[in-house]
């Protein structure tokens, strides 16, 4: 692979029906491959159940896949979302993270149906069949089975009126620091890479704050493209630059019924950002 800043071929943001995606792993990584992707990273919320089927079925279609996750964690209240790359699956700190934060998502899933509940929305049986399907639950998955009951029409509109900030059955999330989690990472001899951040709701100068706490906690990028939000590349770009963060590209991929963020079709990362991927350890 070239080592140039060119990100033909790279897509690092991707998700599978081990947390809030709706294909298999293999299924995520054959999808890749007819995109033309070459490096790959797996990032489902909080798990890495599927990174051996990853693995594998990477190497079969001569795709090179490297551990991945993206962890949830908290910062001034809200949820922030931290990609992990290159660690070791095997370590005690990640594997204790990922358990407390399935443990606390479950926990608030079940507390946003017993909300529900009052408003005569059935949503305790929806979420009883959502544990029993995935091992790591999301709201995602909740708004999905409202849909399919006849709850709301759409899912934007479970999250507008039932599910969102204001709304009956908004349950505020308790997840761990964002320090905490880039710590987590580097305990497991991986990197910590931002995940999408225009998507938070903080104002210009709060960003910057977070993006200066946490390259301070030894955080190593952020994400310049992110899926076909191409308006803002340049300005993340200066971002990156002005925190020494690494820039990293991912489709955040998780339904091919969506047609907007296909993997691997992604915009160049600008010339002037250094790609989060020369620090992989990558076989030759």
């Amino acid at each position: 692979m070239s080592t140039d800043a060119t990100t033909d071929g790279v897509d690092l943001h991707l998700h599978s029906r081990h947390s809030d995606g709706v294909l298999a792993p293999a299924e995520v990584v054959d999808l890749a491959a007819a995109g033309h992707v070459t490096l790959l990273a797996l990032t489902d919320h909080d798990t890495i159940a599927g990174l051996d089927e990853t693995l594998r079925r990477g190497a079969e279609r001569g795709i090179r896949c490297i551990t991945g996750v993206e962890l949830s964690a908290s910062w001034r209240g809200q949820t922030i979302h931290v990609l992990g790359f290159d660690f070791d699956p095997g370590a005690q700190p990640l594997q204790e993270r990922l358990s407390q934060v399935q443990d606390l998502r479950r926990v608030r899933l079940r507390e946003i149906a017993r909300r529900l509940e009052r408003k005569r929305i059935a949503a305790a049986e929806l979420v009883a069949r959502i544990e029993s399907a995935y091992g790591v639950v999301t709201r995602t998955h909740l708004a999905r089975e409202l849909v399919a009951c006849g709850a709301a029409r759409s899912m934007a509109e479970v999250f507008k009126r039932l599910l969102g900030r204001g709304t009956p059955g908004h349950v505020p999330s308790n997840f761990p620091s964002l320090e905490s989690a880039v710590q987590c990472l580097r305990a497991a001899k991986g990197l910590a890479v931002l995940a999408h951040p225009l998507r938070y709701t903080l104002s210009a100068g709060a960003r910057r704050q977070m993006l200066q706490e946490f390259s301070a906690a030894g955080g190593t990028g952020m994400e310049v493209v992110c899926g076909n939000a191409r308006a803002h590349i340049e300005g993340l770009a200066q971002l990156a630059q002005r925190f020494g963060l690494a820039g990293s590209v991912g489709s955040d991929f998780h339904d091919p019924q969506l047609p907007w963020n296909p993997p691997g079709r992604l915009a160049k990362l600008p010339a002037s950002v250094h790609p989060v991927w020369r620090h992989f350890r990558l076989p030759t």
